[in-house]
């Protein structure tokens, strides 16, 4: 059982780590750019050197950082951040912003994982594991005409699927994805009538995944894809990179 003092130094870490780490995945600090080290931060922070060491190696294990002794901490190039990692995520998405890179490279990872999950909670699903995906759905009907409510039961329904699959890497892509999955809510829910046009492209993925069908799941899901990933790039228009608009595999679930 943490006391508070633990509990204090934990909160201090995490908030260091995430006003840096935010601002490295920002671009505030250029790849091998110094990062303000122990002594700075702990007089920055009004930190402990203990909670400022807990901070950078929270950031490096995020792999955004590196210290050296003779160089110092330096940020990190964007090839070594661990991009599916929760808080990287959050970062990336802070203030309801989305870089038309990180959602032209989310909509093509969707596009090879979730097709393919569909099809195998189809053949792999138990009757405990279809119920989130059938509860997350009823909220959905709910809340059609409710973008800020609709949310939620949006991601919870992807989410279900994933690990209706019972392959273990499917589960941890679900829970580390689940930040961004809201950003692509936000995103394709932007223009007049959304999100309530998307339900009866959830329901189609439902009702193949109950009867288990696989190929009618997989070809559900990608139309549903297709569809955000149309109405994505609608939204986005003028920031999303061409090749998002002209690769067809660019797709998501609105």
């Amino acid at each position: 059982m943490s006391t508070p003092r633990t509990r204090n130094r934990i909160d201090g870490a995490q908030r260091i780590a995430e006003e840096i780490g935010a601002a490295i995945v920002a671009g505030r600090y250029a790849p091998d750019a110094p990062v303000p080290g122990e002594i700075e931060l702990g007089r920055r922070y009004g930190a402990s050197r203990t909670v400022v060491r807990e901070a950078l190696k929270l950031l490096s294990a995020k792999g955004l950082i590196a210290s050296r002794k003779r160089t110092g901490t330096r940020a990190r190039p964007r090839e070594a951040w661990n991009m599916l990692d929760a808080d990287v995520l959050a970062w990336r998405l802070r203030g309801g912003q989305a870089e038309p890179k990180f959602v032209s490279d989310m909509l093509h990872v969707r596009a090879v994982v979730e097709p393919a999950a569909a099809a195998m909670a189809a053949r792999s699903h138990t009757r405990k594991s279809l119920r989130p995906i059938e509860e997350a759905f009823a909220e959905m009907e709910r809340t059609a005409h409710d973008r800020v409510a609709f949310a939620d039961p949006d991601r919870r329904f992807h989410k279900a699927i994933l690990v209706a699959t019972g392959n273990d890497f499917m589960v941890a892509f679900a829970a580390l994805t689940e930040t961004a999955l809201g950003a692509f809510v936000r995103i394709a829910s932007r223009h007049r009538g959304a999100p309530g046009p998307s339900v009866p492209l959830h329901r189609a993925v439902l009702e193949a995944i109950r009867r288990r069908d696989a190929e009618g799941a997989q070809a559900a899901m990608t139309a549903l894809l297709d569809r955000t990933a149309r109405n994505v790039e609608r939204n986005v228009r003028g920031r999303a990179p061409t090749r998002a608009r002209k690769a067809r595999v660019c797709k998501t679930d609105r």
